[in-house]
């Protein structure tokens, strides 16, 4: 047994320093201390997900809030389909109050502010809090959840309050149906990977993946990183795309580092000309 332990310790301390010196390679990448904090910490994917523009408090008495009234009911959650509508009603009602594309975890829980990727957060966290089997489900251009329970599955779309919850299994294969991939070119794959979640809608379909809380997080920063780099600020979204890479090094999250790495290869030789 300590053994092991000796063993797990050197791992954790392997992939902290792998971690900080990728992050750290010449300018600081962290905005400050308390995002430095949270992203090496890696303990719990709530502090990765609050990493993003991190606060020394975030103001939790919403989310607290709703955890209560969750864990009151929490001794009738085998009925699966009803308490999985509480979380989502209950999510929408303490938590999640208006959409707003690019909304940050910490906006969610302090101003009630989401988009599909804190929204999914907050019933993710929720879901694995009282031990549910469920999927966040990564698209081009959209995030949401997935509940399994036993031959039945649930979507929780967090970006419709009122039928966002979708329980009739033929609406639920519809629903999925419309974000499965379907074959395309190089170009207009090129393009959904370099694409904002909650960007666009309509476009042809490359990504489908199962993700897990942490990897959200990291999407999280990716999305940041859209958002930076379509306001012109390419060396905040250079910062930002290297902790999207350090959490959730996905197909999209390099080809956009690779993406970005080119435009300022080139514009170093610009300027040494």
């Amino acid at each position: 047994m300590k053994r092991v332990l000796i063993i797990l310790i050197a791992l954790i301390l392997v992939i902290y320093q792998g971690m900080s010196q990728d992050w750290s390679e010449g300018q600081s990448v962290f905005e400050s201390d308390a995002e430095k904090e949270l992203l090496l910490s890696q303990a719990q994917p709530i502090d990765l997900l609050k990493a993003l523009h991190a606060k020394d408090e975030v103001d939790m008495k919403q989310f607290e809030k709703l955890t209560e009234k969750l864990d009151k009911k929490a001794d009738k959650k085998h009925f699966v389909e009803w308490f999985v509508g509480e979380v989502f009603h209950k999510s929408h009602q303490y938590v999640l109050k208006n959409y707003h594309r690019h909304s940050t975890f910490n906006e969610t829980l302090e101003r009630g502010a989401y988009d599909c990727v804190s929204g999914s957060a907050v019933l993710g966290l929720l879901l694995d809090r009282y031990g549910f089997d469920f999927e966040i489900i990564e698209t081009d251009f959209h995030v949401f959840v997935l509940v399994h329970d036993n031959d039945k599955t649930y979507v929780l779309e967090s970006t419709e309050p009122l039928s966002g919850f979708i329980k009739d299994q033929d609406e639920v294969k519809d629903y999925i149906a419309v974000f499965m991939p379907r074959k395309q070119n190089q170009s207009k794959r090129d393009r959904s990977e370099l694409a904002g979640l909650s960007d666009r809608a309509g476009e042809e379909n490359t990504i489908y993946s199962s993700i897990s809380l942490k990897e959200l997080a990291g999407l999280q920063y990716y999305n940041d990183a859209i958002l930076h780099f379509n306001e012109g600020q390419q060396g905040t979204a250079l910062k930002q795309l290297k902790k999207a890479k350090g959490i959730y090094p996905s197909d999209r999250v390099n080809a956009f580092d690779q993406y970005l790495s080119q435009l300022e290869s080139e514009s170093k030789k610009l300027a040494r000309r």
